[in-house]
C-alpha cells in the first residue's frame, strides 16, 4: 500500500492484517462446508432448494474471501498460503456438516451457527476500524450486511 494509504490507518496494521487473515480463513472454511453440503444434500423434495441456497451462499463467501485478500494485500500483508492451516488460523474453526446427507435441520443449524460467528467477527472488526480505517471499515460493513442476510435466509427455513 502507498505511504499515505498506510498513514491514514490509525491502527496497528500488522494486527489488522492478522484479524483480516483470520476472517479470510473463516470464509474459506465456510465456502468448503457449504459447497460440500450443497453437493451431497438429498432425501427430500426440498433438497434441490437447499442445495441452491447453500451454493449461492458459498459463492458469496468466495466473494468475501476475495475482497478480504485484496484488502490484506493493500495493507502490505499476504493471505494465508497454506490451506492445511486454515482451521488453526481461523476465528471459528470448520463448520462441520452433519454426516447424514438427509439431515436438513443439521445442515441449516451448521450454517446458522457459522453465520452467527461471522456476524460477531465482523461486528468486532467494524467497531475496531470505525473512524480509524475507512477503507477496511467500509469493506467490513459490506460483508457484515451479507452475513446478516445469510443468517436470516437460513433461519427462515426453520420458522
Amino acid at each position: 500500500m502507498g505511504t499515505k494509504g498506510t498513514e491514514i490507518v490509525e491502527l496497528d496494521v500488522q494486527e489488522l492484517i492478522a484479524d483480516l487473515n483470520r476472517a479470510y480463513a473463516d470464509e474459506w472454511l465456510a465456502l468448503y462446508s457449504y459447497t460440500h453440503m450443497a453437493q451431497v444434500v438429498t432425501g427430500r423434495p426440498a433438497a434441490k432448494h437447499l442445495a441452491e441456497l447453500l451454493s449461492e451462499t458459498a459463492a458469496e463467501e468466495l466473494e468475501h474471501q476475495e475482497e478480504l485478500a485484496g484488502r490484506i494485500t493493500q495493507l502490505g500483508g499476504q493471505p494465508p498460503p497454506d490451506a492445511s492451516k486454515l482451521v488453526k488460523e481461523s476465528n471459528e474453526g470448520y463448520p462441520m456438516p452433519p454426516a447424514d446427507a438427509t439431515d436438513f435441520e443439521g445442515m441449516i443449524k451448521t450454517v446458522i451457527e457459522a453465520e452467527r460467528g461471522a456476524i460477531e467477527v465482523y461486528n468486532k472488526l467494524a467497531k475496531k476500524t470505525a473512524g480509524k480505517d475507512p477503507i477496511t471499515h467500509q469493506l467490513i460493513l459490506h460483508i457484515l450486511e451479507e452475513e446478516i442476510e445469510h443468517e436470516d435466509e437460513f433461519e427462515n427455513l426453520v420458522r
